[in-house]
């Protein structure tokens, strides 16, 4: 029994882009690559992605990805999201071999702007207190 729960949490297992082969991925493990790749973009944490199997009209199987992401606004939101879009899909192509239909990203949340301070709020920290 503990052999099928844990396959039941790996996910749907998802086709890699290989003609020739048979080879697939499960969603699990796929979305926490994709979750890094969105991760590696300053100012941007992931908060969830789902892989969904989609179809193109010539029946070539692809993958829609959707991501939840909490960014900051340091910089312009929409240059922000293109990047984490580029860096997710760059990663489901090049890294795993998924063919992308399509990478929708949604800011669920704004990431705080304001700097730590040091221990007492009342400037930089000096070790050794002096």
């Amino acid at each position: 029994m503990t052999v099928v729960n844990a396959e039941v949490r790996l996910g749907r297992l998802l086709p890699l882009a290989d003609p020739d082969r048979d080879l697939r991925i499960a969603e699990s493990a796929a979305a926490k690559v994709l979750r890094r790749a969105a991760d590696d973009i300053p100012g941007v944490k992931a908060a969830t992605c789902r892989l969904t199997p989609a179809e193109d009209d010539d029946g070539t199987k692809r993958v829609a990805v959707t991501l939840t992401v909490v960014a900051g606004l340091d910089r312009p939101l929409p240059n922000r999201i293109d990047e984490v879009r580029r860096s997710v899909l760059y990663a489901a192509e090049r890294t795993i071999g998924l063919r992308v239909a399509a990478v929708d990203v949604t800011v669920t949340d704004l990431l705080d702007p304001s700097p730590p301070t040091g221990p007492t709020g009342s400037g930089p920290h000096t070790p050794g207190g002096t």
